[in-house]
């Protein structure tokens, strides 16, 4: 189900969290969400999430809904945060609450690719040491297959 939301400013964004139709997937992920503030993509190879843009008070139980969604199969999920250029405490929050949910059913979430300010600030709140949370500089790319 899509539906559509008006968030300050006047910008219409999709607040669904399934995979929008007419978007590629591939290798490359399937974009759930985009607007001028953020870029959701969903990945494939690794299993995770890719966020690009800014995370806020604004749409933060977007990302909430795109991170429950991504849990639901269970096992790590691989987020990059790479490409974020701002998140506030309320962002990081989501990402601590869904870690502490994930590890209570044995799995992690791991943040790829935080700028030293958001670990920092991680560090400041103490969660980083927050059970289910890792923090990586990058994923390793995935093995090709041999093509026969």
């Amino acid at each position: 189900m899509v539906s559509k939301g008006v968030k300050a400013g006047g910008a219409v964004f999709d607040s669904s969290v399934e995979p929008r139709p007419g978007r590629g997937a591939g290798a490359m992920g399937v974009v759930l969400t985009s607007d001028r503030q953020l870029r959701v993509v969903r990945t494939t190879r690794p299993r995770g999430l890719r966020l690009a843009g800014e995370i806020d008070l604004a749409n933060v139980d977007l990302v909430r809904r795109v991170l429950a969604s991504a849990a639901r199969d269970g096992g790590d999920i691989r987020v990059d945060v790479s490409k974020l250029v701002f998140i506030d405490v309320a962002g990081l929050r989501v990402f601590v609450d869904q870690a502490g949910t994930l590890s209570r059913r044995g799995g992690r979430l791991i943040l790829v690719g935080a700028s030293r300010q958001m670990s920092r600030v991680l560090a400041l709140c103490g969660w980083d040491v927050v059970p289910g949370l890792s923090l990586v500089e990058r994923i390793a790319p995935a093995p090709r297959r041999p093509r026969l």
